[in-house]
């Protein structure tokens, strides 16, 4: 009747963790990042001692072929010898989306700046990437056939190049400012080679903006993630991720994808999710979605119809959260269907397979689902919310991110000291332990909301919640407030 959470589970849980970050390590190099530095996603506004920027690259296509040259112009995670710990294989992410490494035009295609998250779970690098397509004039590296359509239709080929920064925090506006200042700064010197030439390189005076100190640590806003969901579609993808489901995120935007996952991750403090995240997944890594754990994956919407493909395969049910749209749905694979006599579904509707559901082909829903959707719209759109009341005056500039953290921070705080009557830490001189009694706290809500029954049910099943149980009960027990 009771669960445990031993010191050995939790390192056993710890290496599962591992193992799964390792697999996926296994098919992404850039993965294997080993630098210590400081946990993702702090809620401390800033922090001096962080040399927040880990790296500098250039990038280019080459003129003849599908590889990239890659140009490491700074690196400060050289270790003692002299070994550098940036990633080395990054080309799957320098187009990631729907930005192709090629294309044929008449005229200068456009540039694009974007953000990603790449790396373990655990130790997560932040990359920026400014991407600008170089025409190739040389007539030694076109075929016949672009010689014909340059003579013929002015039809030039581009290829891409782009200077990419690597940080250890998520400070993405403060490298994408720096990246738009650079842009600027090149395109507008008549002498610079930046818009012609794969050669171009950031001068000492750029390369030292690009990499100066920064005390902003963390970045991120919930107003993408709010302004893509509705509230009632934001809860339903915190229950899911809550429930450790396999999650798939969709946008047309690379740096929504991964500014929505990191946001995702941020609201749940002070639980962790502890499972494979890679927001953004580029063409060659699709086949991920094959994870047999948990996940939190994102695809460009260009990869889309590819994606899901692979989730209807799955046989574990597949969260898929159209941030274009603002929709989700449950992808159940459905059960073998069985032979029925019933000939017309609507004769037999209780009986008829067309009119069985799956029952995990329904969104989690949170405990107070109701009250946090309602608390969450007159933040998020007080001048529709409150527009009738007689106290509301205009709505201030600034998105209420610190009253949304707060009100979730607030969620799981009372949802975990619910449980505290519930754990007990026992200890003796060899060991210690965290039993918490499921089967009794399961028993307190049978009588209320199904909905909030089922939650629950899936959640005390989750690594997220043993994990936190077991080292918040073993440092002070559940009531603890998170600091």
């Amino acid at each position: 009747p009771t669960t445990s959470v031993t010191i050995q589970q939790q390192r056993q849980q710890q290496q599962q963790r591992n193992d799964s970050n390792s697999t996926l390590q296994d098919v992404v190099h850039v993965m294997n990042v080993h630098s210590s530095h400081q946990s993702p996603l702090s809620l401390s506004p800033s922090h001096p001692s962080v040399e927040c920027i880990a790296g500098v690259l250039h990038f280019a296509l080459q003129a003849s072929s599908t590889m990239f040259d890659t140009d490491v112009l700074y690196d400060s995670t050289t270790s003692v010898d002299q070994s550098s710990q940036l990633p080395e294989h990054l080309d799957a992410f320098f187009c990631p989306g729907g930005t192709p490494s090629v294309v044929r035009s008449q005229t200068h295609p456009p540039p694009s700046l974007c953000h990603v998250t790449i790396g373990p779970t655990d130790r997560p690098l932040y990359m920026v990437c400014l991407s600008r397509y170089i025409p190739i004039t040389d007539a030694a590296e076109l075929n016949p056939l672009e010689l014909v359509l340059l003579e013929q239709k002015n039809l030039r080929r581009f290829v891409l190049a782009g200077i990419c920064v690597l940080s250890r925090v998520p400070n993405f506006e403060t490298v994408r400012r720096r990246l738009r200042q650079l842009h600027a700064d090149a395109t507008a010197d008549p002498d610079s080679t930046y818009a012609t030439s794969t050669q171009w390189r950031p001068t000492l005076a750029q390369l030292s903006a690009l990499t100066a100190e920064s005390s902003v640590v963390t970045e991120l806003s919930t107003h993408t993630l709010f302004t893509c969901l509705s509230p009632k579609h934001v809860l339903q993808v915190l229950a899911a991720v809550l429930c450790e489901r396999k999650v798939l995120l969709i946008s047309s935007h690379v740096s929504v994808l991964t500014t929505v996952g990191e946001t995702l991750r941020l609201l749940l403090r002070p639980l962790q999710w502890p499972h494979v995240f890679a927001p953004v997944l580029p063409a060659c890594l699709v086949d991920c979605l094959h994870c047999p754990t948990p996940f939190v994956f994102g695809v460009h919407r260009t990869l889309a119809s590819t994606a899901l493909d692979v989730v209807q395969d799955s046989d574990s049910t597949v969260v898929v959260v159209d941030l274009d749209a603002d929709s989700i749905e449950c992808h159940v694979k459905p059960p073998p269907r069985r032979r029925s006599h019933a000939k017309d579904p609507r004769r037999y509707p209780d009986t008829h397979p067309d009119n069985c559901r799956h029952p995990d082909d329904s969104p989690d829903v949170l405990p107070q689902a109701v009250e946090l959707d309602a608390a969450l719209r007159v933040l998020v759109r007080p001048e529709v919310e409150c527009s009738d009341d007689v106290s509301w005056t205009a709505a201030p500039a600034a998105f209420p991110d610190a009253d949304i953290l707060a009100l979730f921070h607030q969620t799981w705080e009372r949802m975990l000291d619910s449980m505290e009557e519930f754990s007990f830490v026992l200890a003796d001189d060899g060991d210690s332990m965290v039993v918490f009694d499921s089967i009794g706290f399961l028993q307190q809500h049978r009588q209320g909301d199904g909905a909030t029954l089922a939650f629950y049910q899936a959640f005390l099943k989750t690594q997220l919640f043993s994990h936190y149980i077991a080292t918040h009960g073993l440092l002070g027990g559940l009531g603890e407030r998170y600091r």
